[in-house]
């Protein structure tokens, strides 16, 4: 790989957290950038906050994780709206997918996206450091289905435990005291409508946001941090352009990384030479080139744009 170009402010020296929703995004949109700061010798930490154990399942042989896949006809097109669970049986007796078999997976393959990385440090939301004071806690995925505009919106039925349904004020809480325990250079998470409208990508940056200013302010015996920079993903979609006085910050990482990372989250990613394919099926280049907007708050705490 040659030498990278890195965000600003943040040298190969730092501390990096990324905060995400579900395992393979932060491979997506910021592998290669992980990657990159890895290799340059940077602090690099993921905290995750779902298992996305609603996701569509690509592989045949492991569809059988997919939450309503059985409960599909063969000819159905999939809404990925995976929020409504089930106690039927099929026909071949067998209990559909409640999601927890493909939150195991997909716990491995983020283990193994990460290796590929170079990321060593990795925080599920609610447990570690990041865990309440009653005890560990797991977030659950809430599922999404696609709107009549192109983009996501949440499903039709969204369980107790969602991320999206939970209190942002805790669940903020809880990101704040990896902020404190970490105190990163730089947090990097969505822009505030989570990409492409995924409940659980907007509930991402809301609550990074707010874990910002809790963690600024310090909690007991913990020491606040202001943390010096802030980043959120560029995510351009043809139905919402970016606006074109907010200028991007590019940078190039580490595209083999990203490419072997993207490999491991099989479940939810297929990848052919320099392209690869979600659940939707349409082919996309593969680039190591990822952008990103300063959100880095102002001293009257607001952030740009």
């Amino acid at each position: 790989m040659e030498t990278p170009t890195l965000l600003p402010g943040v040298g190969p020296g730092a501390t990096l957290l990324f905060i995400h929703a579900h395992p393979d995004d932060e491979t997506l949109v910021t592998g290669a950038t992980m990657a990159a700061y890895a290799g340059a010798g940077a602090r690099v930490v993921l905290l995750t906050c779902t298992r996305g154990e609603l996701g569509e399942v690509i592989p045949p042989e492991l569809g059988h994780l997919e939450v309503g896949r059985t409960l599909r006809l063969p000819v159905e097109t999939s809404t990925n709206d995976g929020g409504a669970e089930s106690d039927t049986t099929t026909a071949d007796g067998a209990t559909p997918a409640d999601g927890a078999g493909l939150a195991r997976e997909r716990e491995r393959e983020l283990a193994a996206a990460l290796d590929a990385l170079g990321v060593r440090e990795h925080l599920w939301l609610g447990q570690g450091v990041t865990a309440p004071a009653t005890g560990p806690v797991v977030f659950r995925d809430s599922g999404m289905r696609w709107g009549a505009d192109g983009r996501a919106t949440a499903a039709s039925t969204v369980l107790e435990g969602s991320l999206s349904r939970g209190p942002l004020a805790g669940q903020a809480a809880l990101a704040a005291a990896a902020i404190r325990s970490l105190r990163p250079d730089a947090v990097v998470t969505y822009a505030a409508d989570g990409g492409y409208g995924h409940p659980d990508h907007v509930r991402t940056h809301e609550l990074a946001m707010a874990a910002l200013e809790l963690a600024a302010r310090g909690d007991g015996d913990a020491r606040g941090w202001s943390v010096p920079r802030v980043f959120a993903i560029v995510s351009d979609r043809p139905e919402r352009p970016l606006e074109t006085d907010v200028p991007r910050i590019a940078v190039a990482g580490d595209k083999g990384a990203k490419t072997a990372a993207m490999r491991a989250h099989r479940t939810q990613v297929v990848v052919d030479g320099e392209r690869f394919a979600l659940s939707d099926g349409i082919w996309r280049d593969i680039s190591g080139v990822e952008e990103f907007v300063d959100v880095t708050p102002t001293a009257s705490g607001s952030g740009a744009g």
